[in-house]
């Protein structure tokens, strides 16, 4: 096995892995989320969870279907990777400006809190009842420490869904680059 398979293995391998990561790190957020319509970020990050497994089988399977070789898997390769740096962009635009340590910034850092609780990604959706947005983490009876956690966990959880959608396309753009190499060489 040549160090080039070695490499297409081990990367198709986190694709599929880091796939299914996303998909279950949106499917968490889905339902996270309790009013109003679904963000169109989460539903999309949720999609590009399936894609990318759809991707990294297809990648699997180009070692025993000749067709999937060549340009055709480059383009896949590559196709996943712009849509998986569009999902990354997405989620980093919707969480611009808030950090996820929601209780270490209690006074220090009001804007913060605010931010994060009115963050559709992060607060379960509001509502507007008789010109007062309210949001479903507030709604709840729950102590402020919980309200906190729920917010500071969807916030790690958007975090780290954003981070392995950009790694998973930095991995797609190495299998392009692989198959390019393969097909440059002639093997």
């Amino acid at each position: 096995m040549s160090i080039s398979t070695l490499a297409n293995w081990v990367c198709r391998a986190f694709q599929l892995l880091f796939g299914i990561v996303i998909l279950g790190l949106s499917v968490t957020l889905i339902r996270g989320h309790h009013w109003g319509a679904l963000p169109a970020t989460l539903g999309y990050a949720a999609f590009l969870g399936g894609v990318t497994i759809i991707a990294a089988l297809i990648g699997i399977a180009a070692v025993w279907i000749t067709f999937l070789e060549g340009i055709v898997g480059m383009a896949i390769d590559v196709f996943a990777a712009l849509l998986n740096i569009a999902g990354g962009i997405a989620l980093a635009i919707k969480m611009r400006g808030v950090t996820c340590n929601i209780k270490d910034n209690d006074f220090d850092d009001i804007e913060n809190g605010f931010k994060a609780v009115y963050n559709e990604l992060f607060n379960g959706g509001c509502m507007k009842f008789q010109k007062v947005t309210s949001c479903w983490v507030m709604s709840q009876p729950w102590s402020a420490s919980k309200m906190e956690n729920t917010i500071e966990g969807h916030c790690r959880e958007s975090s780290a869904d954003m981070v392995f959608m950009f790694l998973v396309a930095a991995l797609f753009l190495v299998t392009a680059g692989l198959a390019f190499l393969r097909k440059r060489k002639g093997y």
